[in-house]
């Protein structure tokens, strides 16, 4: 990968909790709210997850085992809110559909879903299987489909809810040998627009607030494993460690809080968008939303010759 391909902001970027989005911003902002976190177990969804309870949520945390988000629970259990613990593998319609009918019968309706789980499987595409290749697509894309689609009727009827995407810069951009995780988050980032759309349809385009959200660079289990060895063995380790070290100055906190900040509707001027967590919300807001939509910012498009135009 060529940094020089993809340039650098001229305008400062976070990459801690600040302002609007801190802690103590924060504070109750989101009590008598029910939020679900999947992929909670670790990394930036256990983040997520203890930043919603920092700011008075309820929380319903998922992943593939209760045990493995033990440590979730209890750091998010010492901010005095409700922790529910459910074991679900988010690709299984029926299993979803049982686990959010139980998180609703146990902490009350759910007004805010983050839908973080994905998986990273760095090979080219024609060192990877087909199942390999498609599972991304399942776990990334699939499922908070899946989610989105049993939870936003409930969202509906009751005429309010928030839905946070965790999408990715890789959906913006093209990285040779990881075709499953930028497809899949190319598509989470379109699917999150389009729905934003389909609220106007019903008359709550600002009731029900949907966002695509880029985590920031976060070393994760997943973002830092590398390629496999027969992969390097054919193509060396592709990474420029110094370049691949910058790549990760954010920790997960900061899309955590974000969260925490979109949660609570103070973001809802910029739904419907791809959101950089990194990039100040503050600015965000002062640029208007009419002025995002009318330019085309923050979303996915395509930049055609001077006299082309994306014709209908």
């Amino acid at each position: 990968m060529d940094p020089n391909e993809f340039g650098t902001s001229t305008v400062p970027l976070q990459h801690a909790p600040y302002g609007p989005i801190h802690p103590d911003a924060l504070q109750t902002s989101n009590k008598g709210k029910v939020a679900v976190v999947t992929g909670a177990a670790q990394g930036i969804g256990a983040a997520i997850a203890e930043s919603l309870a920092k700011s008075g949520a309820s929380v319903a945390i998922l992943d593939l085992s209760v045990p493995a988000q033990q440590q979730t629970k209890e750091a998010c259990e010492k901010h005095g809110t409700k922790i529910g613990v459910y074991a679900c593998d988010v690709t299984d319609e029926a299993k979803v559909k049982e686990t959010l009918d139980a998180i609703e019968k146990e902490l009350g309706p759910i007004n805010v879903l983050v839908n973080n789980a994905g998986i990273f499987d760095q090979r080219p595409f024609l060192m990877s299987t087909m199942a390999s290749f498609w599972r991304q697509i399942e776990v990334n894309f699939k499922a908070p489909l899946i989610t989105i689609h049993e939870l936003l009727p409930r969202m509906r009827d009751r005429g309010a809810g928030c839905i946070i995407n965790i999408a990715s810069r890789s959906a913006t951009v093209d990285v040779p040998m990881t075709l499953g995780y930028v497809t899949s988050k190319a598509a989470l980032a379109r699917a999150t627009h389009t729905l934003q759309r389909e609220m106007v349809l019903d008359g709550l385009d600002d009731k029900i607030q949907f966002y695509a959200l880029h985590p920031g660079g976060v070393l994760s289990a997943m973002g830092g494993a590398g390629a496999d060895e027969d992969v390097r063995a054919k193509y060396g380790d592709i990474r420029d460690e110094e370049f691949f070290k910058t790549l990760f100055k954010d920790g997960p906190d900061l899309c955590g809080q974000t969260c925490a900040w979109l949660a609570t509707g103070q973001g809802k001027e910029l739904r419907g968008l791809y959101l950089d967590c990194r990039q100040d919300v503050t600015r965000l807001l002062e640029t208007g939303r009419e002025t995002l939509l009318k330019e085309k910012r923050n979303v996915l498009t395509v930049n055609f010759l001077d006299g082309y135009t994306n014709e209908p």
